[in-house]
């Protein structure tokens, strides 16, 4: 497997991730402030600051399109294999820890499947970001050992995760690594598994989907902010009034009311007038030519991202809207299916499951074209309707309970052909 780094570079390599991660979940949070947006504003006007949602919107909006079906293997015992990963997967509570971790890898570039010894006949995985972890690689690029630092009960541990083995240390209050245990885990590579979003050859730790929307959407932060205080500051019509002794005259008027026009008075002789208010729609007009920018970018449809027209677009006019972002999807589908099936082959492989042909193992995904559910329930009748497929499989597309399933199977089974 090539030279290994070894446990103490490991250690400090994990913790020296954590400023970058950090920058990036401020940014997906929209906990950035205005002053590192190159804006200063008064204490005072503090509260009128506006973040851009454009990062995270970039980032959800394709999570909700990434929906794994299942695993299929091309082999005279793919059926068994398929649902001894599908009892697992719904034992690990893997249908929301999936989820989690393609948001987390669009969000820091990388994150991390571990797997391990759980009760009983049952593996256990579990999603980790990148803060505290972290891999070496051999000169091929595979994964040769993976390190996971936390905390429990005020102590700081580590799990090294080595070819054959997976040990378990303490830092010691004089600041010494100690092993504390160790299992033989039978298998020939680490149990910990990188989902990468790599789009180049060289993006091994990975590459953050809101990296290259950091100055636009700082922009449309600053634009926000600015229509804040346009919109406080000169929107609202000004009104004056002149004459000798305006002033004194206008000395006990509260400025609430004056602001309101419920109360306004004046010298005699005074001239009255009023300024129109100022015209906000320049910086309204700036702010959907970012949001332009960012769904050239990211594919996302203008209306995902709050652009509207007068004319509601047809359902193929947005069919075609989302085509860039349905392709982004299956891109992503790719990628994070390569690491999901490495994750079955090691629960397979920790369980002593010796299976033949696992090279082909695939995992299956929902179309994105159809997110919803209600679309793939009303394509599986569709096809029912057509032959494709038969009533039964046309059911398990419904979702119904294992009581529902039973029923309409006994049902079924009492029709006469």
């Amino acid at each position: 497997m090539g030279v290994k780094m070894g446990f103490n570079e490991l250690v400090q390599q994990a913790k020296t991730s954590s400023a970058r991660v950090k920058k990036l979940e401020d940014i997906y949070e929209g906990k950035v402030r205005l002053e590192s947006l190159g804006v200063s504003l008064p204490p005072q006007v503090r509260l009128l600051e506006m973040v851009s949602p454009f990062p995270k919107l970039a980032v959800d909006v394709l999570t909700e399109v990434l929906c794994p079906e299942g695993y299929i293997l091309a082999t005279a015992q793919g059926e068994e294999i398929a649902a001894l990963l599908r009892r697992w997967w719904q034992a690990n509570n893997l249908d929301s820890q999936v989820r989690q971790a393609c948001s987390e890898a669009l969000v820091q570039g990388i994150s991390y499947w571990i797997v391990g010894p759980g009760t009983g006949d049952i593996p256990r995985v579990t999603a980790h970001t990148r803060l505290g972890v972290a891999i070496g690689r051999d000169h091929m690029g595979r994964v040769s050992e993976g390190i996971r630092l936390y905390k429990y009960q005020g102590a700081q541990y580590a799990t090294y995760y080595e070819p054959g083995v997976t040990s378990y240390w303490v830092l010691q209050p004089a600041g010494r690594w100690v092993q504390v245990d160790a299992i033989e885990t039978g298998v020939d590579r680490p149990l910990i598994v990188p989902m990468v979003n790599a789009m180049r050859l060289n993006d091994l730790d990975g590459r953050s989907e809101i990296d290259e929307l950091v100055t636009i959407s700082d922009a449309a932060s600053r634009s926000l902010t600015n229509l804040q205080i346009a919109q406080e500051m000169l929107s609202m019509p000004l009104r004056y009034i002149l004459g000798k002794g305006a002033k004194e005259a206008l000395a006990g008027v509260n400025k609430i009311e004056a602001y309101f026009d419920s109360f306004l008075t004046g010298p005699q002789g005074a001239t009255v007038g009023q300024l129109t208010g100022a015209d906000l729609n320049p910086i309204i007009s700036t702010y959907k030519l970012y949001a332009q920018q960012i769904s050239a970018i990211t594919g996302i449809p203008p209306s995902m991202l709050g652009i509207s027209t007068d004319n509601p677009a047809s359902a193929e006019a947005m069919r075609v809207a989302k085509e860039r972002l349905i392709t982004r999807a299956e891109t992503k589908q790719e990628l994070f299916g390569d690491a999901l099936e490495e994750v079955a082959r090691l629960q397979l492989a920790v369980m002593g499951k010796k299976y033949e042909g696992l090279e082909t193992l695939e995992m299956q995904w929902r179309d994105p074209a159809t997110p919803s559910q209600s679309a793939v329930i009303a394509s599986a009748l569709q096809a029912q309707a057509q032959g494709v497929i038969s009533a039964e499989t046309a059911r398990e597309f419904m979702r119904l309970t294992p009581e529902q399933k039973a029923r309409e199977k006994a049902e079924n089974d009492l029709v006469t052909y």
